[in-house]
C-alpha cells in the first residue's frame, strides 16, 4: 500500500458549503438535510491513490459491485448506481462525491487509517460514509492517542449529527485479538511501537493497555520481549523497523490490518518474513459461517479467484446500505433519513452474521491472521 501520505491527520474540510450545495444541485429542508433530486441515486466507492490497495482494494470494491449485481439496482422508484472513484488523493474522491446532486452514499475507505480524510468533507453535506475495512477507532470513540477525537471528524455535526459507520470491527477489537494471539503463542513479553500516526498510535496504545490482561508484560526493548508490534499504515517505514526488529533478537512480529500489503512483505528480510503475524477483519479457514462461504463461492465465479479476507465486508457495505434504502421508500433520496436509518441498524442478518450498529461500530469482531507463504500473505 505504498504511496499513501499518512505521517500526520489531514481534516479536509469541504470548502464552502453553501456553494457546494449550488454545485451539487440539491434541494435542503432546513437542517433537517439534503435532499436528492429526480429518481437516480448514486453510491460512490472510494479506491486508494495510485497502487495503494493493491489486491484487497480491487477485491473489496469487486464485492461491492456484486452485492449490487445481486441485489438488483432498482429500490422503489429510484435507479441506484454505482461509480468507483480514483483521485489522486482520497480527499478528490469525497469531493467528488458531494458535488453529485444524486449521490446518497459513500463506500470507503478500504485501507485502515485513512477515512480522516474523506470524512469530513461527506459530514458537511450530510452523506453517509460507511467503511468496509477502516478499523481506526478514533473515528467513532474517544482515545487518549488522538485528541479530540471522534469529535473533530464531524464539523457539520451540530446539524447533520455523525454520518460514520462501518461493518468492519475496531482497532480495540483488534487488539484484543492480537494480544490474545501472543498469548497463544506463549509470547510473555511485548515490545510495542508506532509510526506515530493516528492510526499506528491508537492501535499501539490499545495494545499496550490489553496486554497485562492477557499475561503480558511490555518489554523496554525488541531484543529482549516475545513479540514485537509495530503500529502503523505506512508499508515503506514499517519495512525498515520490521527488519531491525527481526535482527535484534527472536521476536515474533505483529502489525495490524493497515499494514496488510504485498508492499510491505516485499520488502521485508527472510527472518523477517518467518516471524510475521499480520491481523486483519475476516474470517480463519474453516471458522467463517455458511453465508460467507456461499459469499467467496459467488464471488469466484464471478472474477475467478478466491477473493481476499476483507472483500466479504465490501460486499456487507454495498448489501447493507441498498437495505437501508429500500426500507426508506420514497424517502430514499433523503440523505438524513438514510443516514438516521443506517446508524439504526439492528439485529441486521448478513453475509458476516447478525450485528447491530451502535455508534456506528458494529456488534460483530471477526479477526484473523495472516501469515507469509510463498512470498505473499496468506490467512490461516
Amino acid at each position: 500500500m505504498r504511496g499513501v501520505s499518512r505521517s500526520r491527520p489531514r481534516v479536509l474540510w469541504a470548502c464552502g458549503v453553501v456553494a457546494a450545495l449550488v454545485i451539487a444541485g440539491c434541494g435542503t429542508t432546513g437542517t433537517t438535510g439534503v435532499t436528492v433530486s429526480g429518481h437516480r441515486l448514486t453510491i460512490y466507492a472510494s479506491e486508494p491513490p495510485g497502487s495503494t490497495g493493491g489486491q484487497v482494494a480491487t477485491d473489496v470494491i469487486d464485492a461491492e459491485r456484486l452485492a449490487l449485481t445481486q441485489s438488483g439496482s432498482t429500490v422503489g422508484s429510484f435507479t441506484v448506481d454505482l461509480r468507483v472513484l480514483h483521485g489522486r488523493e482520497i480527499s478528490d474522491n469525497a469531493r467528488a462525491a458531494i458535488q453529485d446532486q444524486t449521490a446518497i452514499a459513500y463506500l470507503g475507505e478500504v485501507v485502515p487509517g485513512t477515512s480522516q480524510d474523506s470524512l469530513p468533507i461527506n459530514n458537511q453535506l450530510d452523506l453517509l460514509q460507511v467503511s468496509p475495512t477502516d478499523t481506526a477507532v478514533y473515528l467513532t470513540q474517544a482515545t487518549p492517542a488522538v485528541s479530540g477525537a471522534p469529535g473533530k471528524y464531524y464539523p457539520s455535526s451540530s446539524t447533520y449529527h455523525r454520518t460514520f459507520a462501518r461493518v468492519c470491527p475496531t482497532t480495540a477489537q483488534e487488539a484484543q485479538a492480537i494480544v490474545s494471539r501472543m498469548q497463544s503463542l506463549n509470547a510473555g513479553s511485548v515490545y510495542i511501537a508506532s509510526d506515530g500516526t493516528p492510526y499506528g498510535a491508537s492501535i499501539a496504545a490499545e495494545v499496550r493497555a490489553d496486554a497485562p490482561s492477557h499475561g503480558l508484560t511490555i518489554a523496554s526493548a525488541p531484543g529482549s520481549a516475545g513479540a514485537v508490534f509495530y503500529g502503523g499504515n505506512l508499508p515503506a517505514d514499517a519495512v525498515a523497523a520490521l527488519n531491525r526488529y527481526a535482527a535484534a533478537g527472536p521476536a515474533k512480529l505483529f502489525v495490524p490490518s493497515g499494514l496488510y500489503s504485498d508492499s510491505l512483505v516485499a520488502g521485508l528480510s527472510t527472518a523477517a518474513r518467518a516471524r510475521l503475524y499480520v491481523s486483519t477483519p475476516g474470517f480463519a479457514p474453516g471458522a467463517a459461517p455458511a453465508s460467507a462461504v456461499s459469499f467467496a463461492t459467488s464471488f469466484r465465479t464471478a472474477y475467478g479467484h478466491q477473493p481476499a479476507p476483507q472483500a466479504i465486508f465490501g460486499y456487507e457495505a454495498m448489501a447493507a446500505v441498498l437495505s437501508v434504502l429500500r426500507e426508506a421508500g420514497a424517502s430514499a433520496n433523503k440523505r438524513a433519513t438514510v443516514v438516521k436509518d443506517f446508524l439504526a441498524i439492528t439485529d441486521r442478518r448478513s453475509v458476516l452474521g447478525t450485528y447491530s450498529l451502535h455508534d456506528g461500530d458494529t456488534s460483530l469482531a471477526p479477526f484473523t491472521f495472516a501469515r507469509v507463504r510463498g512470498g505473499q500473505l496468506v490467512v490461516g
